[in-house]
């Protein structure tokens, strides 16, 4: 239970700081992008755990890619141009790929 609720406070804060920032579609798509990421390290903890007593490991790794998440977004509140920069580099990277 208390993975869960440090997740969500994560998540909320995502959200909250990218609508502060005036951008309330980015901690949307961070927050999406963090919910494909658990999906993947939800099926590779399932595979490997078929092999290999796995622990706890996932859950950890979880919550430090949502606390990750959310000092990203704190420092994007403090840091606005380095924001902008990985924006670039998205943005490139999204127009080579179609």
């Amino acid at each position: 239970m208390t993975t869960i609720a440090v997740i969500s406070a994560c998540i909320a804060l995502v959200i909250v700081l990218g609508t502060v920032r005036g951008k309330p579609g980015r901690g949307i798509a961070d927050t999406a992008l963090l919910v494909i990421v658990f999906g993947l390290l939800a099926i590779a903890d399932f595979i490997v755990g078929r092999f290999v007593d796995t622990g706890d490991v996932a859950v950890w790794v979880a919550i430090a890619l949502a606390a990750g998440l959310a000092l990203d977004a704190i420092y994007g509140l403090m840091a606005p141009e380095r924001q902008r920069q990985r924006d670039r580099k998205l943005r490139r990277l999204m127009k080579r790929r179609a």
